[in-house]
């Protein structure tokens, strides 16, 4: 059965996916916190509704499989199961947390979702426990299908007596069989039934529980009384359906819905506003309460606040600001020739005015909608938690999980692309870095280890710092594996400094692990670190002390659509860096510079400083006696960017190059000047490494 056109229901989808995603982390957090409080009766039911919620957003969709799973999941979500499951409970919620991304990821791709046995599983043995270890008047819990609630709630309004009964099957019944029937034709008597569960004609022999809602006349004595059935029912529990809060806390959405909108919209409607509005509602209470005229304003205006934009959108405005910001440069350019052509002329001061003007809206524009891309990498480090906990547990250690700097704001498009590098360094920081808790106290260290994970701004760049107490790293084992997988010769390895040591870690397919495991071996994830943060133009680098800890430090810029640039001339081509990656400027005549190791260097200020001559981006030789030096770091070291003249600073709109018109990774990407000049961005850590070893080849060989 349809219930939305197709049109609507591809975008309900889509609303469902976003929103699910959400749920998933917040079940994920509370998971997490309910391991450490088990028996927290109000975080249990912040689960519990986040599981209700997901359940219903998705039975709306028509994804019935995750829609029941959810439905079991729920009914295990109890106070009674907690007390007793303890730390049994908190794994079903993480593994419902996994099993339900893997759904969603499915129906997502239109494929054939998993079943979730592992997760059926923990629910049954959640149930059967309970039922063996407690008596059965605690385990009345009354958990209706949403057309169940729907159909109490009607009876409660139109002010009927409405009961819930709970039988417990006598274990030496010998009609069992037909105990099931029997309960329906008792009830029936006693007035109208409005839901039973389990809703089947017999009784399996794992089931003694029966439980059922009814609206009768009579009071609830006559109706107890009338349901002791003999030799088939040894213990009933009968209650007024207000008294039972729990219930009511559950009703609550669909109470409100068919009270206040159900006139309004049609069913697909309200489920779609719902799933939309979902993160700015306030949270439901304990009881449901009526909705007053003046709750409704403040309701509505909360749900304004949020609005859901494509990110595509977002990089459509982005880019027509770039092409401002290139309309800029060029009327800038126009009025400066204009200064020069009439350098008298009265409109020249009127021309200066509009251009200011136009220069502080411009500004304004761009840093408005820098903003809009901007989200706290919060959103980023909120699912290391369990990452951490759960490579924790398969490697059989104790390790904590601190966090600061989580307000620290980020474009979002660097933000994806950062979490499979940041989760390679969290994991490796856990399984290589933390040592066993035996180890950690024959070391003098507490047995649990800490792995920290920090954000904050440094200049014009993010720094994201993963930190561990750990080992350190072996320095000499590294090199030793570096040689045996022939990455360096032993020759090589004795001149290695300690940093560039420590960056051997980098190379794809060398790892210091002993075997290989699911979490860590191959030598893939440095390098996947490595490889994503040159795709960002960013850096990482290693600091480690034997015995104390690692720390990781990846630096990247705050946007990549637009940058604050310095220009300069190579020959007759004008070239640009970031104006972050610059550390100063100075000149050096041809006599400062000398020969060391094949190498170029010039002393600055004590600082022997290595250069690396841009020159050899073209073929053309050096004509000038007085170099500019531009002083840039790559990672920890600092090298000089030899040129011929510097152009100045500009503020430069990034644009893409495709790989069939420049194949080198010399380029990050290219922008126009506002005469029309095409300018190339040099990716500064390619530049240093390829034409500093061409340039000591040649050196070599002269």
């Amino acid at each position: 059965m349809t219930l939305f056109p197709d049109d609507h229901a591809s975008e309900l989808r889509e609303l469902f996916f976003d929103s699910a995603m959400e749920l998933l982390q917040t079940l994920n957090e509370d998971g997490l916190e309910l391991e450490k409080r088990p028996e927290d009766e109000e975080l249990l039911r912040k689960v519990r509704r986040t599981v209700h919620t997901l359940k219903g957003d998705a039975a709306a969709c028509g994804y019935t499989d995750l829609s029941e799973l959810a439905h079991q999941l729920e009914d295990a979500l109890r106070p009674e199961v907690a007390r007793n499951a303890q730390q049994g409970l908190a794994e079903a919620v993480l593994v419902a947390a996994d099993t339900f991304g893997s759904m969603i990821s499915a129906y997502r791709g239109k494929l054939q979702p998993p079943a979730g046995e592992e997760l059926r599983q923990h629910i049954v043995a959640l149930t059967r426990k309970q039922s063996k270890s407690v008596p059965y008047k605690l385990q009345a819990r009354f958990v209706w299908s949403e057309y169940e609630q729907m159909v109490v709630a009607d009876a409660l309004s139109r002010s009927e007596n409405v009961y819930y009964l709970a039988f417990s099957i006598d274990p030496h019944c010998p009609m069992r069989g037909a105990a099931m029937q029997l309960i329906r034709n008792t009830l029936q008597e006693c007035g109208r039934l409005l839901a039973i569960a389990p809703d089947q004609s017999t009784l399996t022999q794992d089931l003694d529980v029966v439980e059922a809602a009814l609206a009768s006349e009579h009071t609830a004595d006559w109706v107890e009384k009338k349901c002791r059935i003999p030799s088939v029912i040894s213990e009933l529990l009968v209650q007024r359906a207000q008294e039972q809060h729990e219930q009511s806390e559950d009703v609550l959405d669909i109470v409100q819905h068919v009270t206040d909108s159900s006139e309004e919209l049609p069913e697909p409607a309200r489920v779609v506003e719902e799933i939309v509005n979902r993160q700015a509602a306030p949270q439901p209470p304990a009881a449901p309460a009526p909705s007053t005229p003046a709750e409704a304003p403040a309701i509505s205006a909360m749900t304004e606040n949020l609005l859901r934009v494509d990110a595509e959108r977002i990089d459509s405005v982005m880019n027509l600001v770039g092409e401002l910001i290139i309309a800029k440069s060029m009327m800038h350019q126009a009025i400066n020739d204009f200064d020069k052509r009439f350098p008298k002329d009265a409109l020249k001061g009127r021309f200066a005015d509009a251009m200011a003007f136009q220069a502080r809206i411009m500004n304004d524009l761009q840093k408005s909608v820098m903003k809009i891309r901007m989200v706290p990498v919060e959103h980023l480090f909120r699912r290391f938690p369990r990452v951490v906990r759960d490579v924790a547990k398969s490697c059989g250690k104790e390790v904590s999980l601190v966090m600061t700097g989580q307000d620290t704001d980020l474009d979002k498009s660097i933000l994806d692309m950062l979490a499979e590098p940041l989760a390679h360094l969290v994991r490796n920081c856990v399984d290589h870095g933390i040592e066993s808790p035996a180890d950690r106290i024959n070391a003098g260290k507490p047995s649990q280890g800490m792995v920290q994970l920090k954000a904050y701004h440094q200049g014009n760049q993010i720094v994201i710092e993963v930190e561990d107490d750990g080992r350190g790293i072996d320095r000499e084992k590294l090199v030793a594996r570096a040689i045996e997988c022939g990455i360096i010769s032993p020759a090589d390895a004795g001149s290695l400094s300690d940093q560039e040591a420590l960056n051997l870690a980098f190379h794809p397919g060398l790892s210091t692990a002993e075997q290989v495991t699911a979490i860590s071996g191959r030598g893939v994830g440095m390098d996947v670190v490595k490889t994503v943060l040159d795709r960002l133009k960013g850096t990482v680098s290693i600091r480690s002390t034997p015995g104390k800890g690692t720390s990781f430090l990846m630096k990247v810029p705050l946007t990549l659509a637009i940058i604050k640039a310095l220009l300069f001339r190579v020959d007759d081509r004008i070239y640009a860096i970031p104006l972050a990656s610059v550390a100063e400027i100075t000149r050096a005549g041809r006599a400062e510079i000398h020969s060391v190791d094949n190498h170029d260097v010039v002393q600055l200020r004590g600082e022997v400083l290595a250069l690396v001559h841009l020159r050899g981006l073209t073929t053309q030789p050096a004509r000038s006696q007085k170099m500019f030096v531009i002083v840039t770091a790559v990672g920890d070291r600092k090298f000089g960017l030899v040129v011929d003249q510097l152009v100045g600073e500009e503020e430069l709109v990034i644009k893409a190059l495709d790989d069939h018109l420049v194949a080198t990774d010399l380029v990050s990407g290219a922008s126009i000047l506002g005469d029309g000049t095409v300018v190339l961005i040099l990716n500064i850590a390619s530049v240093v490494a390829k034409l500093g070893r061409l340039q000591s080849t040649m050196g070599a060989t002269a």
